[in-house]
């Protein structure tokens, strides 16, 4: 075998040179900086104006838009990847001990579907989500807006709740319907 078609295992200065050249580079330099306020647009500023009881675990990829209008209870937990996109006129009243499995969607405004008018221009459907104590949002359910949640209810893994489910009720599908009672 000739020294050429060899395989190389380690990094070479000049492999070391190139990688710190791109990072370095004005090209990812912006990338970071778009990336950064990004984050920050989506986890940070709206989390800082979240009303916040006690002591939640929210993960670092959580979005949350609109937090002045989004409330969580005590003990609550918010997974990854989730969104609670809560809107200008209308809130999220998010209650105690909620479990909110990865990939979960809160959102309190739709579009408008009027016909005639483009989807993008139509006026904003915005109402309010309120969601009990002791809910457990399955993996990546949705939650709609204008939806109350009871108190322990259960919401299974990959729903879609377009209307308000009562206190210890199981519900799941699209769209979310009651499977039992809770025992």
């Amino acid at each position: 075998m000739s020294e050429q078609s060899v395989p190389r295992n380690r990094l070479t200065k000049e492999d070391v040179k190139e990688v710190l050249k791109y990072f370095l580079s004005v090209k990812s330099v912006k990338a970071f900086a778009n990336l950064l306020g990004w984050y920050v647009h989506d986890h940070v500023a709206p989390k800082a104006k979240m009303r916040i009881a006690g002591n939640p675990r929210i993960h670092p990829t959580a979005s949350l838009r609109c937090g002045e209008n989004i409330s969580l209870g005590l003990n609550s937990h918010i997974n990854q990847y989730c969104c609670i996109w809560a809107s200008k006129n209308s809130k999220i009243v998010l209650g105690d001990n909620l479990l909110m499995g990865p990939g979960v969607k809160i959102f309190s405004s739709n579009h408008g579907t009027k016909v005639g008018i483009p989807m993008n221009i139509q006026t904003p459907i915005e109402k309010d989500i309120n969601i009990g104590n002791d809910v457990w949002l399955g993996a990546n359910s949705v939650v709609v807006a204008g939806v109350t949640i009871g108190d322990g209810a259960i919401i299974a893994a990959g729903s879609v709740v377009t209307k308000d489910v009562p206190a210890y009720t199981i519900v799941g599908g699209i769209p979310a319907k009651p499977i039992k009672k809770r025992e």
